[in-house]
């Protein structure tokens, strides 16, 4: 029986001020091709669906979707665990209709109710191949009591712990449930020694050590962080990676889907790149190599979406000048910055604890000329022309009154 992983969908995401509906749906797309070419029978989501609590109308019409087209494709079980992006209520409000369709969600861990989060698979035949601990992202409450005055030191390791007993507890029931059938875990969460992609916040709990889950996980189906790995030396203990490039700061990561079979879950599952959908693009430099870096994008003639950052000369019409650049070019420009300050803004800044009108002249060129590395006779010629340009300066004054 071929299964296929993916998580961290982020359904109804954008970049800067750009909806990315079209994106999400041809990958979508794509993964429905994927799952018919591969004839897959399971596929596990690994939390993260969408990205917020309250998503979209298109957001949420893109995931059901999905859902009716996985059926269509041949996927006879579909797992859908939470992630913490995820409403739990949210995802699990259609439960009842889609276990109709052979759809389990998960939005919230039980440890009173093991055996409703623990789902076979079989396959065309009904024979039973594996069993899967659907578990989602553990919130504090799932798994530990809050004690008054504890450190922060405490609570992250209460917070493990209580981790770590929530696998063992589900691991163990499965064993009892299905004796000799190997196991599948799913995850939400941040384990020791990932790679963290770009600029994704994983918080500040400290990961959890995959070393201490139950032996008897044959994979472990992670989601959360984005870029695809394996944990902990362990070849079929795997995060997918997101479905898409979520940010500039992994703008040229690859992205992937991982496809296993239950025959033989304990080796490495086999990688399946996600094409690109929407090029990004990080561009920084000065002003003329950020030109230079937009012609060549304009012969590609793809559109793509643009990052830049200008590390020569504050410009003040930065984004103006941008957009003439691009002119009537497929690239978009969504985010830009200056790296050096506002000379105007900084001029007006309180030097020494003083407003610029409490300062003097001097002191004023002073600051500017110790913003800069200069030789000390540099500095010494400067202030002395400084002092002449001023005392010619007050004697024009005084002759026109």
């Amino acid at each position: 029986m071929k299964l296929l992983h993916t998580s961290d969908w982020h359904l109804g995401a954008s970049l800067g001020p750009e909806k990315r509906t079209a994106e999400f749906e041809a990958a979508l797309d794509w993964l429905l091709r994927t799952i018919a070419e591969e004839k897959i029978e399971a596929v596990i989501i690994a939390g993260d669906v969408f990205d917020s609590a309250l998503p979209s109308n298109s957001a949420s019409g893109l995931y059901y979707r999905f859902i009716s087209g996985a059926r269509e494709a041949g996927v006879r079980t579909l797992i859908v665990t939470a992630g913490n992006h995820d409403s739990a209520s949210f995802l699990e409000a259609p439960r009842e209709l889609l276990r109709c369709l052979n759809v389990t969600v998960i939005g919230q861990a039980d440890s009173e109710n093991y055996d409703a989060q623990i789902v076979p698979l079989r396959d065309s035949s009904g024979a039973l191949c594996a069993a899967v601990c659907a578990v989602p992202f553990l919130r504090d409450r799932d798994i530990r009591r809050a004690v008054s005055g504890e450190t922060a030191e405490q609570q992250q390791s209460s917070r493990q712990e209580g981790i770590l007993r929530h696998y063992r507890g589900i691991c163990t029931r499965a064993a009892e449930l299905y004796p000799g059938i190997p196991l599948i875990a799913t995850g939400h969460f941040y384990a020791a020694g990932g790679t963290v992609s770009g600029s994704h916040s994983i918080g500040t709990l400290t990961g959890i050590p995959v070393s201490g889950l139950p032996e008897n996980i044959s994979y472990l189906a992670l989601g959360h962080l984005h870029t695809p790995q394996t944990v902990g030396g362990r070849p079929n203990f795997r995060y997918s990676g997101s479905l898409l490039r979520m940010s500039f700061g992994d703008h040229d990561a690859e992205k992937t889907v991982l496809i296993l079979d239950s025959e033989c879950l304990s080796d490495p599952p086999r990688t399946i790149p996600i094409p690109v959908f929407q090029h990004l693009e990080k561009i920084t430099g000065d002003l003329d190599a950020i030109r230079k870096r937009i012609e060549e994008l304009k012969k590609l003639a793809l559109p793509v979406r643009v990052s830049i950052e200008n590390t020569g000369n504050f410009e003040p019409q930065l984004p103006q000048l941008l957009a003439a650049c691009c002119g009537k070019s497929a690239i978009r420009v969504i985010s830009c910055r200056n790296q050096q300050e506002n000379p105007v803004v900084r001029m007006r800044r309180p030097l020494g604890g003083k407003q610029l009108n409490e300062l003097t002249p001097e002191l004023v060129f002073r600051s500017l000329l110790d913003e800069r590395s200069l030789p000390p006779d540099r500095r010494e010629a400067l202030l002395r022309a400084f002092r002449e340009a001023e005392q010619e300066l007050a004697e024009a004054d005084a002759q026109a009154e």
